[in-house]
């Protein structure tokens, strides 16, 4: 049998988008040279691997095994190659991240020195809503996951980071009238821009209003934290704000923060993981480093 790197890797790139013309383009491959590395892989089998229905390549029984197979090869193969860089004294591998929204306004820095550390080392950055970072981590297609309200229902290993704070916040030409309606107990007359449900800040201001018994009007519900950052300071109404997304706004006097009991509201960020899960070495070493550097990476951020 005569099978190499190319043959797996054209099927392999088939199987995932169902086009010959496609998987060219993926592999910057013209597309008569994927069809021969799949005919040379053909020829080494008296079964099929591939069948047309319609206007789609659809891959076999036997070929979905045989891409199977070849998946775990070419693993095999990159911890081959990370383990000779570590045995030089090269950290390498892929470190798969999903954050939280505010996230992504730290997770950047915190990647950034340790990448400075260990250049071999690449790093993968997803950043969504609470519900879906939660969903990666169930479906196990990250690594690891930055947010700061911890679910109860997943197994999870975690290291503590920063605390975060969240606080009331609104445009400076604003904040004198919505402190007096705060002070004088009238929620109902006060705006509310609200984060999307399955967000964290979504469920940290749900939360604390409730705790005290406060209905708020919501005027708008965005997606982004920078979506409400950007309305709040357009002036369209008060929201509750991580200090680390609007750090620069505060000093620079485009945001005012409002007062009120129990402000600002407080949790920690968090770097989480499934407790089952078992880690390439450059996860490791990032848990590692973080867990020894996050105080002095966290000071640099707020005290730039």
């Amino acid at each position: 049998m005569n099978l190499n790197f190319n043959h797996l890797k054209a099927l392999q790139a088939v199987a995932k988008y169902e086009s010959i013309t496609k998987a060219a383009k993926s592999l910057d491959m013209t597309q008569p040279a994927v069809s021969v590395q799949l005919k040379n892989l053909q020829d080494q089998f008296d079964v099929p691997l591939t069948e047309v229905i319609g206007k789609k390549v659809h891959i076999t029984e036997f070929g979905l095994e045989l891409v199977e197979m070849s998946e775990r090869i070419f693993s095999e193969m990159n911890q081959i190659e990370h383990r000779m860089k570590e045995l030089k004294g090269l950290l390498a591998g892929k470190i798969r991240i999903s954050a939280v929204s505010t996230g992504k306004y730290i997770i950047p820095y915190l990647i950034s020195e340790f990448m400075k550390l260990h250049p071999h080392v690449e790093i993968s950055l997803e950043v969504s809503n609470r519900y879906k970072v939660l969903a990666h981590l169930e479906e196990n297609s990250t690594d690891l996951a930055f947010l700061s309200i911890s679910p109860e229902d997943l197994d999870l290993d975690s290291v503590t980071l920063a605390e975060n704070k969240w606080y009331l916040a609104c445009s400076p030409e604003h904040s004198e009238k919505f402190q007096k309606l705060i002070d004088q107990d009238k929620w109902g007359e006060i705006p509310f821009i609200l984060r999307e449900k399955g967000s964290g800040t979504r469920v940290i201001m749900e939360r604390f209003f409730e705790d005290r018994d406060i209905a708020i009007k919501s005027r708008m519900e965005l997606s982004t934290n920078e979506a409400v950052k950007q309305a709040v300071m357009a002036g369209l109404g008060v929201s509750v704000l991580s200090l680390y997304s609007m750090r620069s706004e505060v000093a620079d006097g485009r945001i005012k923060l409002l007062e009120f009991k129990g402000l600002p509201i407080k949790a920690h960020w968090r770097l989480v993981w499934l407790k089952q899960k078992r880690h390439q070495p450059a996860v490791m070493a990032f848990i590692r480093w973080l867990t020894e550097n996050n105080q002095e990476v966290f000071g640099k951020l707020l005290n730039p």
